[in-house]
């Protein structure tokens, strides 16, 4: 797959690189786009017919932040916020990324600047040991 083929311009925050997230069973496929900074997410299931592509079913879902979560030792992916977060929601976010070793970013969509800002973390600085506070 040509690297371009994996990701898009985000829909709501402009960022260029929104992840594209594929699945295939058959003759149908479904393709998520996620935005690492905004949350911005839209879906797609799309049903294939002599090698071409019908889009069946399309949403978008509004980002109202990110995050990645890297537990100790392994990989886990991107995710996003369809909702502002509540505050236990960032807390156990924040516990496992300060408190128990686990490595990502939290981000929150600011509805007045009309755009994300960084909560907690570093998306660059997955390989980085944060030390317990």
């Amino acid at each position: 797959m040509p690297l371009k083929d994996m990701y898009e311009m985000c829909g709501q925050c402009g960022f260029e690189y929104g992840r594209v997230d594929t699945e295939a069973w058959g003759k149908n496929s479904a393709r998520r786009l996620m935005c690492p900074v905004c949350g911005w997410t839209a879906y797609e299931e799309i049903y294939w017919e002599d090698d071409k592509p019908n889009i069946v079913k399309r949403s978008e879902s509004k980002g109202y932040g990110a995050f990645r979560l890297i537990p100790p030792g392994g990989y886990c992916g991107y995710n996003a916020f369809h909702e502002p977060p509540t505050s236990e929601v960032l807390y156990s976010l924040k516990t496992l990324i300060v408190d128990k070793g686990w490595k990502g970013y939290i981000s929150l969509w600011d509805e007045t600047d009309g755009k994300a800002f960084l909560l907690l973390g570093n998306p660059l600085d997955k390989f980085a040991v944060i030390e317990k506070k």
